[in-house]
């Protein structure tokens, strides 16, 4: 599936996938004002992490101590850069 989006405003977002069969659909995405930036635990309740009216971006330096650990409970969520295997 090929996508092509299209910005139309600030607070909209158009993505227009094309799919296997050569179908084209539309999928408008709302932007927020303000939003929570969440990770679930399959259905559990949400956590929040951030939030806030910008974007939220995540970055993993390829470092031995690249690594980002989310906790909630006694679950625990690791994103973490190592070298390939």
């Amino acid at each position: 599936m090929r996508e092509f989006k299209f910005f139309k405003d600030n607070d909209t977002q158009l993505e227009f996938p094309i799919l296997a069969n050569g179908f084209l659909t539309i999928q408008p995405q709302i932007r927020f004002d303000d939003v929570e930036y969440c990770f679930q635990f399959d259905d559990d309740e949400p956590v929040v992490f951030a939030s806030g009216t910008n974007e939220c971006n995540i970055t993993i330096n390829p470092t031995t101590h690249g690594n980002i650990t989310f906790n909630d409970n006694n679950n625990v969520f690791k994103i973490f850069a190592r070298e390939r295997q």
